[in-house]
């Protein structure tokens, strides 16, 4: 039993087999002719191949990255803006309570001047007036006549 080394060769397509011959001229007139083999056309075509799609994958990354980083920035534009209008809002909010107690003050003042016990009436507008009014059923009770 003799081994067959030629059977056991790796059996490639009919069309990688052979060979590609290129022609060329040079501009003193001669002619130079190459053979290339078509295994070795097919492993350059499949390693360009897999370099142009290495290269749109990295380009597609890398304009994924610079869409994120802008929206990362105008997210933080805006964080800012509005972190400063809360912050004015937040002043707004702080000068309306100090109004609301010099208001309350001066309600105080007022009805010490006018001789009206500050107990005995609710303050217009506020809760005191809307919980004083009303019984534990929730509806209000006819106003009284003095």
């Amino acid at each position: 039993m003799g081994l067959n080394l030629g059977a056991r060769r790796l059996r490639l397509p009919a069309a990688l087999r052979g060979t590609l011959t290129i022609v060329a001229f040079t501009e003193s007139g001669r002619m130079r002719r190459m053979r290339l083999p078509l295994r070795l056309l097919a492993i350059a075509v499949l390693l360009l191949l897999t370099l142009v799609t290495g290269s749109m994958a990295s380009l597609l990354s890398v304009f994924r990255g610079q869409v994120d980083f802008a929206r990362i920035t105008y997210l933080e534009r805006e964080n800012q803006s509005l972190t400063s209008l809360l912050e004015g809002q937040a002043e707004q909010l702080s000068r309306l309570k100090l109004e609301v107690a010099r208001l309350r003050e001066f309600e105080q003042n007022l009805r010490v001047v006018s001789g009206m016990d500050s107990q005995t009436e609710p303050m217009a507008g506020t809760e005191q007036a809307r919980g004083a009014s009303q019984t534990r059923g929730g509806k209000p009770e006819p106003p009284r006549k003095r």
